[in-house]
Formats: structure tokens, C-alpha cells, sequence
């Protein structure tokens, strides 16, 4: 999918005469992490096509280098292991818990897999091995994942909280001055930087986060009332601090925007709110940034070493197509960014709603005008999606969090011990077997004609909706029942809408639809409008394309070095805000602690994806 190749799969079987019942998983991780531990490092190359297969990979999340990165093959694997200078070693087998050596049979693919914890110069982490068998008695790696978690400096830190009461004295509106002891300012309190800044705070680092809303969560509240996750709330725990157990597996607006206030609150995090961003100005010399907020407390001037975007994966800025003739529809027309409640709605009982677009957004809606008792509702849609019941992806994607024995960070090492690319490889089969589930549902929203794509039909699967494009899926809350009992009627036409009339509007193929009310769920632009409106065209063109997969399939500046020193890209649901705030904490912490000196130094990098992400609608 757009120009991000899938991974070929080795065969994972046993080889002839070898006997599941003989295996012993742990014995084998054990001897294969004490083979590699015997191999030179640091600068000396070394043969290793003993320990790896040819089609083999290694992802890392800052454990041989200070970066996120994917190396596949066994060339690149080799040169990438052995030239690490972080002195990456004391590799000791896990023997507890859900990352203990195990004998996997996944649908007929066979491995072992493992985790393991690492040393390096500067701290500590955790990795996982798949082994493959390649003979009687032999198993060599397809994959081997790493991610550094600790640096040796938190272990003092620790010592310290226990040795004292220690009392964070939180920033307020009413602050006046400059703060020219500030380490990170991170723009945007949502849960992206909500979840960053605890552990900068874990991690000794004095960051302040600012917001334009009054309240922690009001984003959440600025959203249309009927908004609730689309993930399982095992999925989406935060770091330090879990869900309650015994609140409801699908979040809803007033509840999210609830557990962030009190996240930020109970984290001890500083936070100002109500605050614009007036200017930012980088002085190369001295590495340092000069930003200046206001709020009702006047004008603040900071000086970070280090700046963070967490303005979300798209920008705040609508995508509306330009549709001909639109004064002369006698209807209401508004983008969904604006949607608040079908309720509110005027006279709804007697009028026909038509929402443009087939994303999430656009099912949420729809269904929200049908729940409010709207004469009609329609869906314009352009192109296939995917479209999963809330039960086929929990069972068949999301149940390792809710595996029994495997912990939520546990979990979220097995989930990104994958490559991008194998990910997506498997994701085939695993969107089948959705698909298979979902069959009667499926095949009752295409008889209303909405389009729906196939895994085996388009040769990839959901989550290159969810990776790679980030839109055009969804997962069902109420609306596909809805479509398939006629409630939200389907307009398919790939050409879109031609223009309105006073009426209605007229599709690409000479269909007239008539409406009173049309909604554009049409997405939004991209986040680099974002970095280009605080920080200047110039930063924005450095930083080039952001959240694209770079050849690596690894997101290009989210959560990594974004090429603009000091300057930082912290954004994702909340999986990937979980997953990915500690990797960014810990690439900060070891820049402040002088880790990683040729940081500052850094200027050029591939900053160009393979592919856009696709406007969300």
C-alpha cells in the first residue's frame, strides 16, 4: 500500500523429526542469548548467519542507538549489532511472567519466542527473541526486538523519592517572568502530552506543558457529545496509573475527559492552561528555545532546551472540499469539527441529513442523528473501507492485552517486537478471519451498497488503515446494524459530490440526493500545518514528513529525532501514546544528562516518506 512493501514470511514449521513434545523453549532462548553474548561488539564485524536467518530483522527502540529503527536482513542486522557503540550485552533470559520463553503455534506458524533484558553504558532495557527451527537440533532468530527503559541515573532518583517527601510546586496562570530553568515545554496537554510529561517527571526532567483549553480533557469536551473510544479500555491503560476495573470497556466523552484532569492532577504534573502560544524563536548558539504565552495572567517568557509538539496526528485545520454551488443550497452545511449534537438540531424530526464522508467520524454522526430521531440519514461515500465489528478485532487484535498472565506493558513489548511490515503481513490472515466472523453483518452493509474492502481482495489489511493511513476504517459502535436495517442509507459513488443545488447536492454520476442538512466528515490536514504555524516555514521544511514511514517503516519524526534540534514531535491514541512517550522521555533525559552528545550536532536526516497519510473522512 502505498509504496510500503510487505514482509515475505520465512516458513515457520518444524523441520522433519522434530517432536513439539521435545522442545524446551527456555533452554533454547537461554543457549541462543548466550551465543550472541559471546559475539564482538562495539565497531568489530563479526559473521553471524549461525545465529540469524538471511530474511531476519532487528527493531530497536534506542537500545544500540539513540533513534527508533528497523533493520531487516541479515547484512544490515549484523553491521547494525556489531557496530554499536552503546556496549548493548548482559543479555539474561526472563523466567517469569508473560515474556518468558514460550513454544508458539500461531494458526499453523510455528516459533519460540522470549524475552530477555539488556545492559548498555547507560542504562537498561528489555528485548524479545523469535527463534525459528531450521534443523533437528538448531533454531536460528527471524526477529530480535530491543528497547532501552531505564537509564542508570533513575536508580538515584528512586533513592531520593524514598529519602524525602518530595512536593512539586506546580506552575500556575498566574506565573510572572521568565523560566530560564525549564528543560521541555511541551505544547499541548491532551493525552500524548499528558503521558510525556509523566515520565519527564519520572525521570528528573522539569518540563511544562501548556494548553490553549481551560481544562485538562476539554478537548475531549469540544468534540460532538456522542464521541467514545474505539479502542477497549485494556488497550489503553496509562502509564504509572490504570483504568478502574469496573468502568465500561468503550470510553465516552465525559469519562475521558474526566480520567485526564485527573491524571494531570494526581501525576503532580505543571500545566498551564488557558494559554496561547504567541512565539517561537531557536537560538542555535546556545541551544536554547525562547517561547513566549499568554493567558489572563499576562505575557511568560520560557527558555527550553528542548520543544514538544503533542497537537494530535492531524492539525486543527479542517479538510473541505470546495463543492460548487454551495450558496445556492437552502440547507445547513457545516464540517464535523463543528458537530456538537444531532439534538440540537432544529425541527430534526422533519429534516434529511446527509453526512460526506465514511470514516469513523461519519458513522459516529450518522448514527447520532438516527439515535435523535432524523427523517432520514445518509452516508456519501467515495471509496472501500474496512469496517470491523467491536467483537472480531477484540478477539481477533486486541486480545493479547487482555491476555490472562501478560501484563499491559508486557503486552506492549510482544506488540512491538513486530516490524511495521510483518505486522502487516500477518494482518492479512488476521483481517480474514474478522471478515469471517463479521460475514452476515459484512455482506448485509454491501447489499446496502456500502463499499467494503477485502483483505484478500486488496492484498493488505486493517491496520494499513490504522498504520499506514491512519482513516478509512471502522469500528462498529452501533452504525453498521443501522446501515444494513436502512436507517443510514448508502450513496456510492467514487467521483463524489459534483455540486449542490438548492435542494441538495448531485453526486459524480448525475444522482441527485436531497438533503436539509449536510455534514463533511472530510478529515483534516496534515500535522505539519501545525509546525509551520508555531514555528515558521522554514522548521516546517526541515522537518519534512512528519508521521510518514520513512524506508525503515518507522514513523518520520513522531517520537524521535525530527532533524530540527530540540524540537520534538510527542503525539498518538492512547496505545501509541502509552508505548511511545517513555521512548521519547528516555531520548530527552539522555541528551539533558550529556548520554548522547552528537544529538546536537545532527542536522540532516531522510525526513521524505514512502506514502502520505491519508486525509481522515
Amino acid at each position: 500500500m502505498d509504496g510500503h512493501p510487505l514482509a515475505p514470511i520465512p516458513p515457520l514449521t518444524l523441520q522433519d523429526g522434530v517432536n513439539r513434545d521435545d522442545i524446551n523453549a527456555g533452554d533454547i532462548v537461554a543457549d541462543w542469548l548466550a551465543a550472541l553474548e559471546k559475539r564482538p561488539k562495539n565497531g568489530r564485524s563479526t559473521d553471524l548467519s549461525d545465529l540469524f536467518i538471511d530474511d531476519s530483522w532487528w527493531r530497536d527502540f534506542t537500545g544500540l542507538s539513540w533513534d527508533i529503527v528497523t533493520k531487516h536482513g541479515l547484512e544490515d542486522v549484523a553491521e547494525y549489532l556489531t557496530t554499536s557503540t552503546t556496549g548493548f550485552g548482559q543479555l539474561t533470559a526472563i523466567k517469569a511472567g508473560g515474556l518468558q520463553a514460550s513454544f508458539v503455534d500461531m494458526n499453523g506458524f510455528i516459533w519460540i519466542h522470549g524475552g530477555f533484558t539488556f545492559q548498555t553504558a547507560d542504562g537498561s532495557g528489555t528485548g524479545l527473541v523469535r527463534l525459528i527451527n531450521v534443523g533437528t537440533s538448531r533454531w536460528k532468530a527471524w526477529i530480535v526486538f530491543t528497547q532501552l527503559e531505564r537509564l542508570n541515573s533513575q536508580d538515584e532518583l528512586d533513592k531520593q523519592r524514598l529519602r524525602q517527601s518530595y512536593t512539586q510546586t506546580r506552575v500556575a496562570n498566574g506565573v510572572n517572568g521568565e523560566k530560564d530553568d525549564l528543560q521541555v515545554l511541551v505544547i499541548g496537554a491532551g493525552q500524548s502530552g499528558l503521558m510525556l510529561g509523566a515520565h519527564l517527571k519520572n525521570m528528573g526532567v522539569k518540563a511544562l506543558l501548556v494548553d490553549k483549553l481551560p481544562r485538562l480533557g476539554d478537548f475531549w469536551h469540544s468534540r460532538y457529545e456522542t464521541v467514545r473510544t474505539h479502542t477497549p479500555i485494556y488497550t489503553d491503560h496509562y502509564p504509572f496509573l490504570k483504568f478502574p476495573t469496573n468502568w465500561p470497556r468503550w470510553l465516552e466523552q465525559d469519562k475521558i475527559a474526566g480520567w485526564m484532569e485527573h491524571y494531570g492532577q494526581v501525576m503532580e504534573l505543571d500545566y498551564m492552561l488557558s494559554t496561547t502560544v504567541n512565539k517561537i524563536d531557536y537560538d542555535e548558539q546556545n541551544r536554547r528555545y525562547t517561547v513566549e504565552v499568554e493567558n489572563e495572567g499576562g505575557k511568560h517568557v520560557f527558555h527550553p532546551r528542548h520543544l514538544v509538539l503533542a497537537t494530535g496526528v492531524f492539525s486543527g485545520h479542517p479538510t473541505a472540499p470546495e463543492i460548487p454551488g454551495k450558496d445556492s443550497f437552502k440547507g445547513e452545511t457545516y464540517h464535523s469539527m463543528y458537530h456538537k449534537a444531532a439534538r440540537l438540531t432544529p425541527d430534526l424530526a422533519n429534516k434529511r441529513v446527509a453526512i460526506i464522508g465514511s470514516g469513523t467520524s461519519a458513522h459516529d454522526i450518522a448514527q447520532d442523528f438516527v439515535n435523535s430521531g432524523a427523517k432520514e440519514v445518509s452516508i456519501v461515500q467515495r471509496h472501500g473501507i474496512f469496517s470491523v465489528s467491536a467483537k472480531a478485532i477484540e478477539d481477533a487484535y486486541f486480545s493479547l492485552w487482555r491476555t490472562p498472565g501478560i501484563s499491559t506493558e508486557e503486552a506492549d513489548v510482544i506488540a512491538n517486537s513486530f516490524p511495521t511490515a510483518v505486522a502487516r503481513t500477518f494482518n492479512i490472515g488476521q483481517t480474514h478471519m474478522m471478515e469471517q466472523h463479521d460475514k452476515e453483518l459484512i455482506e448485509g452493509m454491501e447489499r446496502a451498497g456500502m463499499k467494503l474492502k477485502r483483505a484478500k481482495e486488496v492484498g493488505y489489511g486493517f491496520i494499513d488503515h490504522l498504520l499506514v493511513k491512519t482513516g478509512h476504517f471502522y469500528i462498529d459502535q452501533g452504525a453498521s446494524q443501522m446501515i444494513v436495517d436502512g436507517r443510514i442509507k448508502i450513496h456510492s459513488c467514487e467521483e463524489g459530490v459534483k455540486e449542490f443545488v438548492p435542494e441538495g447536492f448531485v453526486l459524480g454520476d448525475g444522482k441527485k440526493v436531497q438533503a436539509d442538512v449536510v455534514v463533511l466528515a472530510t478529515g483534516y490536514q496534515r500535522n505539519v500545518v501545525t509546525v509551520e504555524e508555531l514555528m515558521g516555514k522554514k522548521v516546517a521544511e526541515k522537518v519534512g514528513d512528519l508521521g510518514y514511514l520513512d524506508d525503515e517503516q518507522e514513523r518520520i519524526g513522531w517520537w524521535r529525532p525530527t532533524g530540527f534540534p530540540g524540537f520534538w514531535y510527542m503525539t498518538g491514541s492512547f496505545v501509541w501514546a502509552r508505548q511511545f512517550s517513555p521512548v521519547l522521555a528516555l531520548q530527552i533525559s539522555a541528551i539533558e544528562q550529556g548520554l548522547n552528545p552528537g544529538y546536537w550536532e545532527l542536522r540532516e536526516r531522510n525526513n521524505k516518506g514512502l506514502g502520505t497519510i491519508a486525509r481522515r473522512g
